[in-house]
């Protein structure tokens, strides 16, 4: 549209719009306004915020105009949105804390004694809150901001630490036996202390590693959980532990020796498991199901798209996430892309003019760059101004120079918008100092290939250093993850699962145990990012981080069975018995802790919180199957014929129970 003599695009303000020559005239099915307020003041703060939630809440009212339905956008709101939405995943968390208390007691009140059941469920559930509290207060201390997405971090420390609650009592459960109840507690921490050290400790590295991650809001979230799991690992010893140990019932007899039939059929079915699992069917078995799953597993990660959708961060019945369709289309068409020059050419010198057409060239030729002189650039509309006031000079017979000194007349005959910054020299000529300009992109909705223009522009802009020119984005963060969130999700896990490899060899000093705890875990993380794509996630920051978070979660259901195997004596099938005996039971109570605890996350409407939640899922029930039936088969497969007591073993792995935990003949099962 002309106005004043420059030429206005107006197809950023219109979607799906039509002329019709013969009339002149516009349709289009929707307008979009840019509006622009200045709010360095706390004044202009105060007033573009009013303005801007009366605009929201207007936007709410289907009714308020009749002929006219509009949304908007606005980082404001989008915060606020996402407030909402850390709200009601909290509201609906305390669901999942009331099943996860009503999980507790009755895993509890099995282990111990009816009257001290209060003070030890009590006890397991404050520890991990107590540990949340502090890293709450620690982190705020540090004068660390607070984000949405932290509304998790209590849930998931209390679904992650009570699982060393219920090792601990089980053990503490197992040797009844032993009266002295020093002794009998130095003994469950003997037996339980360093799988339980190995697993607190990858889950704080992991979450440590997390807090490296660019996304801010991702990486102070790591942070909080990483220093709770800390401090809640040392809360289990100097807190858990101790209560356990008062609240002790001399007269408490266990149920296990007073219900011997519920015994022998426990017994009898973990037997039949030991011999299925060491025997050849076992093998096929778990042969097929590894196949199955990694087939499956290696089309998600193959069709696993990279991406980002703004969308994600709100709940999905929010306005913004119409607004945000809402622009589709007119970011699919035409999509500002803003590069400001800060050493422009002087176009009295054509060398420098030339050079600077040809950058624009470049740049007008990038994948996704519309080319047919869709540019925003003022230049050619100020050259051809300048050449009409200077065509007298030309009709004389002068060959015509361009310059800037009309650009002042020209500046005020538009308004003098904001796109050229300049000065008037010693000698009354004009100085262009810096100006802007705008590219008009196409397809750009999707993040991914905006991503990769950028990147291609910011190339080209290196190259033609001379005019000091830079691309600004206000999303240039998250673009630049998009770009490498693939590779550095590998990376993340590959350095992650080293750390895991370090922790554990330090505590379970034999190299072909770690070598297969550290395989089960890689393992474990192939198939998440595999069934995450299969359920409908991106590769995106939000599952980069979540996956890395998982790789900790993974050594829970590894290392407690490996370590419980390698310190035990016998036979392969008696020791993965014994190792299953001791920790199957734990590790499905500790699974479904976790489980319960992040459940009601599923129905919160807002992705990152969602996938979350499936993340948790997936790894508790695919650390599950790794854990009793994967891991077992494995290890029963590479070990000696039998070990006995003996036998030559490093002294980090063996400690055995003060008394077997079956007295019987499994070969007689």
């Amino acid at each position: 549209m002309p106005y004043s003599g420059l030429d206005i695009f107006l197809g950023l303000h219109l979607s799906n719009a039509d002329f019709e020559p013969p009339t002149e005239r516009i349709s289009s099915k929707s307008l979009v306004l840019w509006y622009f307020s200045r709010s360095d003041t706390p004044e202009g703060k105060l007033a573009f915020k009013d303005a801007i939630d009366e605009l929201f809440q207007l936007s709410k009212n289907s009714s308020a105009f009749e002929h006219v339905q509009f949304t908007i956008f606005s980082d404001q709101v989008a915060n606020r949105e996402m407030i909402r939405g850390a709200i009601e995943a909290t509201t609906l968390m305390t669901i999942g804390f009331f099943l996860l208390l009503t999980q507790v007691i009755i895993v509890i009140v099995r282990l111990s004694s009816v009257k001290m059941a209060f003070y030890l469920v009590a006890t397991s559930l404050l520890t991990p809150m107590a540990a949340t509290v502090a890293s709450f207060g620690a982190i705020c201390w540090m004068g660390f901001p607070s984000f949405s997405i932290q509304c998790v971090t209590p849930f998931l420390v209390l679904g992650i630490g009570v699982d060393d609650a219920f090792i601990l009592l089980h053990r503490w459960k197992h040797h009844i036996a032993i009266t002295d109840t020093p002794r009998r507690l130095e003994q469950v921490i003997v037996d339980v202390g360093p799988s339980i050290t190995i697993t607190s400790l990858t889950n704080i590295i992991a979450f440590g590693i997390g807090f490296l991650t660019p996304t801010p809001q991702m990486s102070l979230f790591c942070l909080t959980a990483s220093l709770a799991l800390l401090l809640d690992y040392i809360f289990t010893y100097t807190i858990l532990a101790p209560i356990v140990f008062l609240c002790n019932d001399p007269d408490y007899k266990s149920i296990a020796n007073e219900t011997e039939p519920k015994i022998s059929r426990a017994d009898t079915w973990l037997s039949k498991y030991s011999s299925f699992v060491c025997s050849v069917k076992g093998r096929v078995a778990c042969i097929m199901v590894l196949l199955g799953m990694y087939a499956l597993t290696t089309y998600g990660v193959v069709t696993m798209k990279t991406t980002f959708e703004p969308a994600k961060a709100f709940p999905s019945n929010s306005k913004l996430v119409d607004s945000l369709s809402n622009i589709k289309p007119v970011f699919n068409r035409y999509f500002p892309i803003t590069v400001i020059v800060n050493n422009p050419p002087n176009i009295e010198i054509k060398a420098e003019y030339d050079s600077f057409n040809n950058m624009m060239d470049r740049l007008e030729h990038v994948p996704g760059i519309r080319g047919d002189n869709r540019s925003l650039i003022f230049l050619p509309q100020y050259v051809n101004f300048d050449k009409t006031m200077n065509i007298l000079s030309t009709l004389v017979g002068e060959k015509y120079r361009p310059s800037y000194d009309n650009l002042p007349t020209w500046m005020d005959a538009i308004g003098n918008p904001p796109l050229v910054k300049y000065h008037m020299g010693d000698d009354n000529k004009t100085i262009v100092t810096a100006f802007r300009l705008t590219l008009l992109g196409k397809g750009m909705s999707e993040w991914a290939e905006r991503a990769r223009a950028m990147q291609h522009i910011r190339t080209i802009l290196h190259e033609e250093s001379q005019f000091n020119a830079t691309l600004f984005d206000c999303d240039s963060a998250i673009l630049s993850i998009i770009l490498t969130v693939g590779t550095d999700l590998i990376g993340s896990i590959a350095v992650t699962v080293v750390c895991m490899a370090i922790v554990c060899f330090v505590f379970i000093a034999n190299f072909n145990a770690v070598a297969v705890i550290t395989s089960v875990i890689a393992s474990i993380c192939y198939v998440l990012v595999g069934g995450l794509s299969l359920w409908g996630a991106d590769l995106d920051p939000v599952i980069q981080v979540d996956v890395l978070l998982a790789t900790g979660f993974s050594v829970d259901y590894t290392a407690h069975v490996a370590y419980n195997f390698f310190r035990a004596r016998g036979t392969p099938q008696e020791r993965v018995y014994s190792s299953l005996a001791e920790m199957a039971m734990p590790m499905c109570e500790a699974g479904l802790s976790t489980f319960l605890c992040m459940l009601p996350l599923i129905f919160v409407p807002t992705y990152a919180i969602v996938c979350f939640a499936k993340t948790v899922f997936l790894v508790v029930a695919i650390g599950l199957l790794h854990g009793l039936f994967i891991l077992p088969v494995i290890l029963a497969l590479f070990s000696k014929d039998s070990i006995n007591e003996k036998d030559n073993i490093p002294a980090a792995i063996t400690f055995s129970a003060a008394e077997p935990l079956v007295d019987k003949d499994l070969n007689a099962v």
